[in-house]
């Protein structure tokens, strides 16, 4: 595993205005596993044009770079952080039906997020989780960002589930994988999302009855399901189209950052337009 040494780099706004518009915006940041490296070139794009939130909100992948964002990191940072780790860093790679303790992602995030909480983000931020015992959405908003973010992340059999107070906590896209309506809930007036899985309805039918093909139709179906809150929550939603890259294997990730890049310049013109700026 790599290093990864934070640069001292010239603020954005020193170099491009922020925005200022008469709406809290919200950034809602959706789960799609290691598609998340496309939420990154959303950001640098927004960084570009001098689009600044007053909130942002993560589920899975989605808070990962939704907590370093909120951190303060730069896009060309969490670029930079990501060749310091390999999907083995993360995930138990030859092991079927072993789960990996999710304290790897924990791991891997705290490198990044230095032991930060939430009261100390600069920018306020909710991670979502699914609490197994009740069956209910979590929504982390104190506390270790880290930890917060690998409950976010933790795919139920894929991870082991997150213990924390009297919960068990696993992936949050299990009920909300656009979490648009808990941004609104912080007080966004104007909710951007960033849905990296929006082919998600594609090949759900599985004939095969095998445990992964079940479990991969099984997991298609529910987050197809969940993504409907967050389609009705949002003003507009970005969507990258990442059909040929895995959700579970990080090859391409450059690629991705870029098509993330690309889909949200294209969609500038219609925020602007949409939150009045000219």
């Amino acid at each position: 595993m790599k290093i990864f040494k934070k640069k001292k780099v010239e603020l954005k706004e020193n170099i491009i205005p922020k925005i200022k518009t008469k709406y809290k915006i919200g950034l809602a940041l959706s789960g799609g596993g290691a598609r998340g490296f496309a939420h990154i070139g959303a950001i640098k794009a927004f960084e570009e044009k001098g689009l600044t939130f007053d909130y942002v909100v993560g589920t899975s992948a989605g808070s990962f770079v939704g907590a370093a964002y909120a951190a303060g990191y730069s896009a060309d940072e969490m670029i930079d952080f990501s060749h310091t780790f390999a999907d083995s860093d993360i995930k138990n790679q030859n092991f079927l039906f072993v789960s990996t303790p999710a304290s790897n992602i924990e791991r891997v995030a705290d490198r990044l997020l230095l032991g930060v909480t939430f009261d100390r983000l600069k920018i306020p931020f909710r991670a979502v989780s699914v609490d197994l015992i009740t069956g209910e959405e979590y929504v982390f908003n104190k506390g270790s960002v880290a930890k917060a973010v690998s409950a976010s992340c933790a795919v139920p059999l894929v991870f082991k589930p997150v213990s924390h107070e009297d919960k068990l906590l696993v992936d949050g896209g299990l009920l909300n994988t656009i979490p648009a309506d808990v941004a609104r809930h912080m007080g966004a007036d104007f909710v951007i999302s960033v849905d990296i899985n929006s082919t998600r309805g594609m090949g759900i039918g599985e004939q095969k009855t095998k445990f992964l093909n079940i479990a991969t139709a099984t997991w298609r179906i529910v987050m197809k399901s969940t993504a409907y809150k967050g389609e009705m929550n949002s003003d507009i939603i970005i969507k990258p189209d990442l059909t040929k890259f895995s959700s579970t294997q990080s090859l391409g990730r450059s690629d991705m950052v870029d098509i993330g890049y690309k889909a949200t310049m294209e969609a500038m013109d219609e925020i602007f337009v949409s939150l009045g700026i000219k």
